[in-house]
């Protein structure tokens, strides 16, 4: 089926087209401009705005939109590497899986490279640690095979569940079980990537990116649906780039088997591992939560509660998530606010752009610009939250535990207010830590996440007005932007 859709999407790219070779086009005959158009930005700036318009003599209306769904959906879904599926997913939960995660890169396509980007980091540890251990054929395939659940660890007395590289490696070098022996070449077998749907994107991209270099060159309009599409290419690219030595779509893991129970591993380890575990027995080998991590699973569990998403109750767990993410380092966190801005500030290229009215206008800058801040806002709540507060108030925060001790000796001074302090404190509590078993781990600080909630409502909302913007601004558009560049029409694309 995939094959005959790559077959299909290809024959698009085989079609004859028939493009000017100039930018002169045909005005309807509802257009108030009566000039005749040409590589001339004076003359094309005398027309006047057209609404929707037909395709015959240049591109119409239907062309810009569809350039830019269909290129759009393209960067998003051919990107993704989804983790490998539990045993007992059907065809149809694993489908979901990927239109869910599509439906995010729409949304949110920086959320994705930071996924990717944090995987790279992973995997690139992970042939460090390997390597320093003396297995010198441990490559990225393999550490991202690992981290996307490609081992499954099988003891007498746990259910399998899947390990990660950091894991495989903790119970390699404690000889809890055998190096797996796989060579790369049978992940790449397991691979499943469409070669030729890729070749779809990355021709469709190219034709999309020169476009927009040809109509700035040429002082042609550009739409704000076109711009809004270069965002979702610069963050499409860098995910692709992370996860360029991902397996994607496998569906099945290899079995590695111990001896020892896990029983007997946890006890080895101490108290470390004495505690409950939140995905897996070895949790406590990899898992730390950072304030990314935090705010991911709060937000996931006010949507489970809305029944938006499927909480995961089964444990051991038979899958990882993909959107699992492991905190970056330093270099990780100047890669991504690095691409973040960029992303972001490609909406601010189109403050000057032509919009129907005034409103429109200063509503496009307000939200591009909200785009823009709170990618730094989100980053530096964090920081000042979990690093900043702490260490700087640390002996304040120690004075007043212990003023509060003393209080709770005395008396209230009035009786009254003790009910509602209480339930007051009860929602904050919920508010810290929504998780289903009230995990510790996920405690959240309220200076953290009610900023993190207000931030998160901006962005949502800046990024809806774009999405809709990119649509209304169709009704009224500068002449130029339906005449088209000669010289990108003979390239390949849909």
């Amino acid at each position: 089926m995939r094959s005959h859709s790559s077959l299909f999407l290809l024959s698009f790219l085989l079609i004859d087209r028939s493009y000017p070779l100039s930018v002169d086009i045909t005005t309807p005959k509802n257009s108030t401009c009566d000039a005749i158009f040409s590589n001339n930005a004076t003359e094309l700036s005398t027309c006047g705005p057209q609404g929707w318009t037909s395709e015959p003599n240049g591109r119409g209306t239907w062309d810009i939109m569809w350039s830019c769904c269909f290129t759009m959906f393209l960067c998003s879904w051919s990107s993704l590497c989804v983790n490998v599926p539990g045993p007992k997913d059907t065809p149809w939960q694993i489908f979901r899986r990927k239109v869910y995660l599509t439906a995010l890169a729409l949304l949110g396509p920086e959320f994705i490279f930071q996924i990717a980007l944090s995987q790279w980091e992973s995997a690139r540890q992970s042939v460090a640690d390997f390597k320093g251990s003396g297995i010198e054929w441990w490559t990225m395939t393999h550490a991202f095979y690992a981290d996307m659940g490609g081992f499954v660890l099988k003891a007498r007395d746990s259910e399998p569940f899947p390990i990660n590289a950091k894991q495989l490696h903790y119970l390699i070098m404690k000889e809890y079980v055998q190096v797996p022996k796989i060579d790369e070449r049978l992940i790449a077998d397991k691979n499943k990537v469409d070669g030729m749907l890729r070749l779809i994107t990355l021709c469709q991209t190219l034709w999309f990116i020169v476009s927009i270099v040809g109509r700035a060159w040429l002082q042609l309009a550009i739409t704000t649906g076109e711009l809004t599409t270069a965002a979702f290419i610069v963050s499409s690219v860098a995910t692709t780039i992370c996860w360029y030595n991902k397996p994607a779509d496998v569906y099945t893991s290899e079995v590695v088997e111990t001896e020892t129970t896990i029983e007997q591993i946890m006890a080895d380890a101490g108290d470390i591992a004495k505690r409950p575990y939140h995905h897996t027995p070895l949790d406590f080998v990899s898992r730390k939560e950072w304030p990314w991590s935090l705010y991911w699973s709060n937000w996931v569990n006010i949507l489970r509660k809305m029944n938006i998403v499927i909480y995961l109750q089964r444990r051991p767990i038979d899958r990882f998530q993909v959107t699992v993410v492991s905190e970056p380092s330093s270099l990780g966190y100047g890669i991504f606010l690095l691409l973040t801005v960029i992303y972001a500030s490609v909406f601010v290229c189109g403050w000057n752009y032509s919009f129907p009215t005034d409103a429109e206008k200063y509503l496009w800058r307000t939200s591009s610009t909200a785009v823009l801040v709170c990618a730094f806002l989100f980053w530096g709540t964090g920081y000042f939250a979990f690093s900043l507060y702490p260490t700087r108030l640390q002996p304040l925060l120690e004075g007043r535990k212990r003023e509060k001790v003393v209080d709770e000796e005395r008396p209230l001074p009035n009786p009254t207010w003790a009910p509602f302090k209480e339930q007051a404190k009860r929602i904050c509590d919920r508010i810290r830590n929504n998780s289903v078993d009230r995990d510790p781990d996920l405690t959240v600080p309220l200076k953290a996440i009610l900023p993190i909630y207000v931030i998160g409502v901006v962005y949502c909302h800046a990024r809806t007005y774009i999405f809709i913007e990119d649509i209304l601004q169709l009704r009224s558009l500068p002449a130029s932007a339906y005449s088209t560049v000669d010289w990108i029409g003979f390239w390949p694309h849909v």
